[in-house]
């Protein structure tokens, strides 16, 4: 391995870090957040929004260290707050508290679902998270102008929109009944005034925090601070510092393009310490919150890039969730420092096939220079940095559920409900039962963008979302909110579990029971309901039928059918503010609950085992080898759609992949992955023996990470269910 400069400085850093967070100083309770949320309850949203914010961020507890050169922590423990997935929040049942919640659902009016959407939510069918999605925010441009600058432009755009007259600019824009509210809050009443009211509001909170941070701060930090309050910065110091303070008011979401928007800085090197230093300082920032935060470095190549490549390595987090893109050229020391910093055992970083984000990105009409500037969110969420909403996880599509439902008719016997329509129960022949999942599959479809296209538009009615708004292009240039269609591109994506078990169930079908009548049709479904009880050899039979995931030709092609369907269905359908539908398989830990939620099923899997993870073969599947793994994958239609990312687990020995006779042939087996267009690469390396120990000790295994589904977590927190699963997936060796 090649050896991390400054490899001393940064784990002091650490051990530093360690000590401190072993100090475990307790958040101070207030209710800062709360108080003027209430005072401002009658102002539109995002004005009410803004002051709560400035009210927290001016008066909240904070906790900065002498010996830290990147600061902006608050200790405080509110009772009500703002985040990004959900907008306000409100806890505890405090007077202050229940009248605020009484104010707030005053004006909140819930989105009327029918009683399918609610039946298909119920069972985990064709449901949703309820989450507002991922964002990045415009760091290259505020790196550039500044805090200052911002207010310059605010200043612009209302006296421009003034002049157009544009007052009720968000009129455009109603809730999910599609009537305007009568409330002053709704956004159709949005006046122009108080959009960018708004914005100085939350532009001065975030100056005032700054400055509050500089006053506990040693000299050093406080200078850069100081600085940065008001004026671009000029050092790397700066920058980064910069950088942690709106990502952490932003509740710690995607960095973007690191390596990108800070390469000038660290290419003038005119900090006086190591840049390693600073970075680890930053590492560990990112540790204390403990959040999934994505950052994407690579599609140009620095120093900066292998050293963030160097320092993830040395220090051993779980994060950031480290995004590499992957391109034909890559310089050979940044593939040694990815393939070491995978090798270490961190599942860190994923790689992507640059080229293929790129061109479908254009292929939807975005210009060449900004589809060349995407990164990812969230865990691996395709985005437009400082340009975007795109309410990445918002849908969640369970193609293993529907294929159970379709097995009865679209009834689900796990809640005695009828959840799809009403297809045959019985079947004489494959292409019938293949017609009734399709049908299945289609209403589950129509549920997903029904559903979504009432609950995005309320969201701007009832929240602000005021930091988007403010480091968001096209927002301030037209006067409408981030959840209002201000963003310049505004999609809606989404997540596929199980589509590998539903592709496996229909070939063991169509092999098992309509060619080879190895049972019949309702005698197979008999067995299903009694979850294979007394059936063990049967269940055997069906799980070593041939499956998706090793170069079989007909499981692969049943498989990328399906997918591509589903993809061009998406695709084709209108979101509610311009954009359209991106589905993807990368699918977090939701193959645990959505496998939970399923019954037994054709392809040799029990009731409420978890489901295939991401694009990948069903657990244990997998057993042509790695070639034949990708070869499957390959078949899937990814290069031809605008997809949230198809992301595929491998799982490598560390003997093998650390060997350095071994290690050329992994790069190449990767590298010629990408050339045929496969899309995305999240690796683990290690091994079933040391995981089964992890869980059978976990106190002496805490900092084992391991890759779950598009992030790096540390293997003793996630459950057994997923636990298992990572145990079960096939160790290569070559």
């Amino acid at each position: 391995m090649i050896p991390v400069r400054g490899t001393t400085v940064i784990q002091n850093r650490k051990a530093q870090f360690l000590r401190r967070r072993a100090e475990k100083v307790p958040a101070v309770p207030s209710d800062f957040y709360l108080t003027a949320y209430h005072e401002n309850i009658d102002e539109a949203p995002i004005l009410r929004e803004a002051r709560a914010l400035h009210a927290f961020w001016s008066n909240a507890a904070l906790s900065v260290h002498p010996e830290e050169r990147i600061v902006g922590i608050i200790n405080a423990y509110e009772s009500a707050g703002f985040h990004y997935g959900v907008g306000t929040w409100v806890n505890g049942e405090s007077e202050a508290a229940n009248a605020a919640r009484e104010r707030i659902y005053k004006y909140y009016n819930p989105i009327v679902l029918t009683e399918a959407e609610l039946n298909s939510i119920e069972a985990h069918a064709s449901t949703t998270t309820w989450f507002a999605g991922h964002g990045v925010l415009d760091y290259e441009r505020v790196l550039e102008i500044g805090l200052d600058g911002y207010k310059n432009e605010i200043t612009r755009y209302a006296s421009e929109t003034a002049r157009r007259g544009m007052g009720s600019r968000n009129g455009d824009f109603h809730g999910a009944s599609g009537n305007p509210s009568p409330e002053r809050v709704a956004s159709s009443d949005l006046s122009s005034s108080d959009f960018y009211l708004a914005l100085e509001t939350v532009l001065d909170g975030i100056s005032v925090f700054i400055r509050r941070l500089a006053e506990l701060s040693n000299p050093e930090t406080a200078a850069v601070l100081t600085h940065i309050a008001n004026h671009p910065p000029e050092t790397f110091h700066q920058a980064l510092q910069l950088v942690w303070v709106l990502h952490y008011l932003d509740n710690n979401d995607s960095f973007g393009r690191f390596d990108y928007y800070l390469r000038r800085f660290y290419e003038k090197k005119a900090d006086k310490d190591n840049i390693a230093d600073l970075l680890a300082d930053f590492w560990c920032k990112i540790e204390q919150v403990e959040e999934i935060q994505n950052m994407t470095i690579g599609g140009e190549y620095s120093g900066l890039t292998r050293l963030c490549l160097e320092v993830t390595r040395e220090l051993g987090f779980k994060g950031p969730n480290l995004c590499l893109r992957v391109t034909p050229d890559m310089p050979e020391d940044i593939w040694t420092a990815a393939l070491d910093c995978i090798g270490s055992g961190l599942g860190l970083p994923a790689l992507y096939n640059d080229g293929v984000y790129t061109r479908n990105l254009m292929r939807t009409g975005v210009d060449p220079a900004t589809a060349e500037n995407y990164c990812f969110a969230g865990c691996s969420q395709i985005m437009i940095p400082g340009q975007c909403n795109f309410a990445n996880d918002i849908g969640m599509l369970n193609v293993g559920k529907i294929m159970e439902l379709t097995l009865y008719g679209g009834f689900d016997p796990k809640r005695g409900k009828q959840i799809g329509p009403r297809t045959p129960d019985d079947f004489s022949c494959y292409e019938d039962f293949y017609n009734a999942f399709m049908t299945q599959l289609e209403y589950g479809c129509e549920l997903q963008t029904t559903i979504h296209n009432k609950d995005l538009p309320e969201r701007g009615r009832v929240d602000g979302f005021a930091l988007r708004s403010m480091f968001t292009r096209g927002c301030m240039e037209t006067g409408r909110g981030f959840y209002q269609g201000g963003a310049n591109h505004n999609h809606v994506q989404l997540e596929m579990i199980g589509i590998t078990n539903a592709a496996d169930c229909l070939y063991a079908l169509k092999k098992a029971v309509f060619e080879d009548k190895k049972l019949t049709y309702g005698e197979l479904v008999g067995v299903l309901q009694a979850d294979w009880e007394g059936e063990k050899e049967l269940q055997d039979y069906f799980r070593a039928l041939p499956k998706f995931g090793n170069g079989h030709a007909e499981a692969d092609d049943i498989r990328a059918g399906i997918t591509s369907y589903l993809y061009k269905r998406f695709n084709d359908s209108p979101g509610p503010f311009g954009g359209f539908y991106v589905p993807g398989e990368v699918i977090f830990t939701a193959h645990d609950h959505c496998g939970a939620a399923t019954g037994a099923t054709p392809d040799g899997r029990s009731a409420g085992e978890v489901l295939a993870d991401s694009a990948g073969a069903t657990s244990g599947a997998s057993r042509e080898g790695p070639t034949a793994l990708m070869n499957s994958v390959l078949k899937l239609p990814a290069a031809d759609y605008l997809l949230t990312s198809v992301a595929l687990n491998m799982r490598f020995l560390p003997d093998t992949f650390n060997n350095p006779r071994t290690r050329k042939g992994i790069q190449a087996l990767l590298s010629g992955f990408f050339t045929q267009g496969g899309t995305q690469l999240q690796i683990n390396v290690c091994d079933s023996e040391q995981l089964r120990a992890a869980q059978k000790n976990p106190e002496q295994y805490p900092d084992l990470i391991v890759r779950v589904g598009g992030y790096s977590d540390y293997f003793t927190r996630l459950s057994k269910t997923l636990q298992d699963e990572i145990i079960v997936r096939a160790e290569y060796t070559a």
